[in-house]
């Protein structure tokens, strides 16, 4: 007896025989055995018995579209036991449909055995940690590379394979797609990615702060691309998957702060349109913090006092203890170290709960002035 009989012998094929309308035709007794029935228990039995629903699927979808040859090479199916557990197979087999009407279809399987137990165990971690990422409120993406990034290179070669490189999006959770204003009806894993990450000067550099940092960086701005093409303005921490020198995926998270950019950028534009203001006032101006620090003059102050001068300025009106929205003459060195007499007048403002900053005004004194308040 040859090795191959002796195989066949100790372990009996697991095989089957479906028919194209949904039925069994025939089991071998090892796969009835298998599954916890009876010899010829299940034939002519509707395969939906022993098949699970993906495996259904799959199995009506070749039947549909049988092979020219009539040869079936490989199938991963699961059957289910009489007790309801699961049986993974590998199988290959022939699909007869030239001379048989209904077509049948021969399969030979092989139990994946402990490989099947660790294939669920991963199916469910898999399932457990998609269900997660889907929803949490945090968007998380991962970017990978079918043609890995050789991060040998110089940084423009790295930047230059990174956008040009096939990629694609590995995950994109839900909240991801609002960050984006994706359509409900649109897959965003199956969207490209440059469609959403379009390279761009802004990106570049983006991908060069990555460079610098290892593939390891937090908050770093990208400047992206929403479903209408409008710009959205995301802060990415970002982690990557780096074997033998390439890069493989990367992944993170993302915060949207295109509004916050916009309300900063609106700020910042107030302060310049004030401080222009506040250049165009003949007196000179000084703003002091409750510490009594300078935190701002005018460009009359400059000429007056110059620019490094003003916290000897600030301790002298400490000195001297000026009263509230009083005028007051009081002598101070001018730029090139002179003294003369400025009519100075100081406010508190309210900056915040328990915090004021006083705003001095300077207005050069031709004169002894005696002090007047200053009524509304």
């Amino acid at each position: 007896m040859d090795i191959l009989n002796l195989l066949a012998n100790k372990a009996q094929p697991l095989s089957s025989t479906l028919s194209a309308d949904g039925h069994l035709v025939s089991l071998s007794a090892s796969l009835s055995d298998e599954l916890g029935y009876a010899p010829e228990a299940l034939l002519n039995q509707p395969i939906e018995r022993i098949y699970s629903v993906e495996s259904l699927r799959t199995l009506q979808l070749l039947f549909a579209n049988p092979p020219a040859d009539e040869q079936v090479h490989s199938l991963e199916l699961t059957l289910i036991r009489h007790n309801g557990g699961l049986l993974q197979v590998v199988a290959c087999g022939l699909l007869e449909w030239r001379s048989v009407q209904p077509a049948r279809l021969h399969l030979l399987k092989i139990p994946l055995g402990v490989l099947g137990h660790r294939l669920r165990e991963m199916h469910n971690a898999n399932e457990v940690m998609s269900q997660m990422l889907q929803s949490a409120k945090v968007a998380y993406w991962c970017i990978e590379f079918a043609e890995a990034v050789n991060i040998n290179n110089s940084p423009d070669e790295i930047v230059r394979q990174v956008f040009e490189n096939d990629s694609h999006w590995r995950l994109c959770n839900r909240a991801m797609a609002e960050v984006y204003e994706m359509p409900s009806d649109v897959d965003f894993n199956q969207q490209p990615v440059r469609l959403y990450w379009p390279r761009s000067p802004a990106n570049e550099e983006f991908v060069r702060r990555l460079i610098e940092a290892g593939f390891s960086v937090d908050c770093a701005l990208s400047v992206d691309r929403r479903h209408d093409g409008s710009p959205a303005y995301v802060e990415n921490d970002v982690r990557a998957t780096i074997v033998n020198g390439h890069l493989l995926r990367m992944w993170g998270s993302i915060r949207d702060v295109s509004q916050e950019l916009r309300m900063q950028h609106d700020a910042e534009q107030r302060i310049d349109a004030l401080r222009r203001v506040f250049d165009a006032v003949p007196d000179a101006v000084l703003v002091i913090d409750e510490h009594l620090q300078p935190q701002w003059r005018n460009a009359a102050f400059e000429e007056t006092f110059g620019i490094t001068h003003g916290a000897g300025i600030a301790r002298l009106l400490l000195d001297n203890a000026l009263p509230e929205r009083t005028w007051r003459s009081l002598p101070l060195p001018d730029l090139s170290g002179r003294s003369l007499n400025f009519n100075v007048h100081c406010s508190r403002i309210l900056i915040g709960e328990g915090v004021a900053w006083r705003v001095a005004v300077f207005r050069q004194s031709h004169g002894l002035r005696h002090a007047e308040e200053l009524h509304p």
